[in-house]
């Protein structure tokens, strides 16, 4: 693979599923994310407020770097200039993309509703990149968009998991309706595209439902029901998590 190929990923023919999904590259991947999820968790769990304040920042550098690198590559090896062709560019369409802007945002402004939605979205959008990498490692070399694709997601995971174990997260029921907002506001921003920039599209899965269930009603309620319990879960488990904490302060302290 040339120079020029690593930046536009040609001459990097696709793989197969047998040739990538869960063998040695995603496994690596796999057990690198959990690595990371661990030991920085172990590290960083009784430093001050502001190393892990830094060690957020650097993954907000890496998401930035990547994210406006990518951008500058893809307008550089574009052949056809269209208002369309770069608003795909430029304009963050997919889950995972706009998830990566809500880190990033979320790292550097410490909005606490962003990092509890960050760290919610981000588990749905990167746990279905590493059970099934179908954009990253499907190609025979690692060109500069699959190492962008898992890189990203890897970290994002990571990110999501330190958010909630180094005590940045406050999933309070009272505030449960914060990140629902937000899905809210992704999905109507997914409508914006499909029907109004670019008409026909199907951006976030809102238009064909991509398992193909073959429900007697739209696949979109079932969504959004799954959508609600997977939310709820998280507070559910903080409150329990806040509950057992501080029953063992009651107990200290008498």
């Amino acid at each position: 693979m040339s120079f020029v190929d690593f930046w536009t990923d040609k001459n990097n023919p696709s793989l197969p599923k047998s040739e990538y999904l869960y063998n040695l590259r995603h496994i690596i991947v796999l057990v690198l994310t959990a690595l990371l999820c661990v030991s920085l968790t172990l590290i960083f769990r009784k430093r001050s407020k502001r190393a892990k304040d830094i060690l957020f920042y650097v993954f907000g550098g890496i998401f930035l770097f990547f994210e406006i690198t990518s951008r500058v590559v893809n307008l550089i090896i574009e052949e056809s200039y269209t208002w369309q062709s770069v608003l795909k560019i430029i304009l963050p369409m997919h889950i995972c993309s706009v998830m990566v802007w809500v880190f990033i945002i979320a790292i550097f402004t410490k909005k606490q509703f962003l990092l509890n939605f960050s760290c919610i979205g981000g588990i749905l959008a990167t746990i279905a990149f590493l059970l099934y990498p179908a954009v990253g490692l499907n190609k025979v070399y690692m060109s500069f968009t699959c190492l962008y694709s898992t890189i990203s997601h890897m970290l994002g995971f990571v990110c999501c998991i330190l958010i909630m174990t180094l005590g940045y997260a406050k999933f309070e029921f009272k505030k449960i309706w914060q990140p629902l907002v937000c899905f809210a506001v992704m999905f109507c921003w997914g409508a914006i595209l499909n029907f109004l920039i670019f008409p026909g599209s199907d951006y976030m899965y809102m238009v064909n439902d991509p398992l193909e269930l073959g429900l007697p009603f739209p696949y979109q309620i079932l969504y959004a029901g799954i959508l609600l319990l997977y939310t709820t879960a998280f507070y559910l488990v903080y409150w329990l998590v806040q509950k057992v904490k501080n029953k063992k302060l009651e107990k200290a302290s008498k």
